[in-house]
């Protein structure tokens, strides 16, 4: 089975891109937003809507594999790469990458996906968004052409041994602990609640008194 096109369409993550420097360095909420200006490159504002890249693979019997290329939320922090904007990397995928993909054979998952990792263009290794995107598609692209799960292609590839099953779904409740943590108790969420810390007098309290009061929530 040959990949025969490869598509890139534009979309939204389920999350936010924000500037983790400015919230540092004391920025306040107003509602879903944060006042100040953004310091971290790329950033117009401290929180943007968080940007994906769906990549399609087009095989020769007509089916489509899928991946998303997505970012984490603080984008550019910590060594991060950069902020994943959409239209900054669609051309990189529908340029070098769709060149190298077209006419592939599906013979083997990882072989593609640790060439693709290992992509370099430029002299450069690709975003962490699109090494993840397209190796999702890749993984997906296997799975069909062999008519199986993408989990049994990673278990036979990689000689795991591990028994298919449900996984625990982690769960993060984001900034709203309180009212995020009883949606995550009503829908049985297997772990829980990730809060979100991203400032010391907000969100942990100088004592870490606001901490606790969360995980004492919790635990009752």
């Amino acid at each position: 089975m040959k990949i025969v096109d490869v598509l890139a369409t534009p979309g939204f993550t389920g999350f936010y891109f924000d500037d983790q420097k400015a919230i540092k360095m004391g920025a306040e909420h107003d509602g879903m937003f944060y006042i100040g200006k953004p310091v971290t490159e790329g950033f117009k504002e401290i929180r943007v809507a968080g940007e994906s890249i769906s990549v399609l693979l087009i095989l020769e019997d007509g089916q489509v594999a899928h991946g998303d290329c997505a970012a984490v939320q603080y984008s550019g922090a910590g060594g991060r790469d950069p902020l994943f904007l959409a239209k900054d990397f669609i051309p990189v995928i529908e340029g070098e990458i769709k060149e190298k993909l077209v006419g592939r054979e599906l013979t083997s998952f990882k072989e593609l996906a640790e060439e693709f990792d290992h992509l370099k263009i430029d002299g450069k290794r690709l975003h962490t968004a699109i090494r993840y995107g397209v190796t999702q598609a890749l993984l997906d692209a296997v799975a069909k052409a062999r008519k199986i799960t993408m989990a049994e292609v990673v278990k036979d590839e990689y000689n795991t041994g591990v028994e298919i099953k449900r996984i625990p779904i982690f769960t993060q409740s984001g900034d709203d602990r309180y009212l995020n943590a009883d949606k995550m108790i009503i829908k049985k969420a297997d772990v829980l609640p990730h809060g979100l810390f991203n400032n010391v007098e907000e969100k942990t309290g100088k004592e870490g008194e606001k901490v606790k009061r969360l995980c004492n929530l919790v635990k009752r």
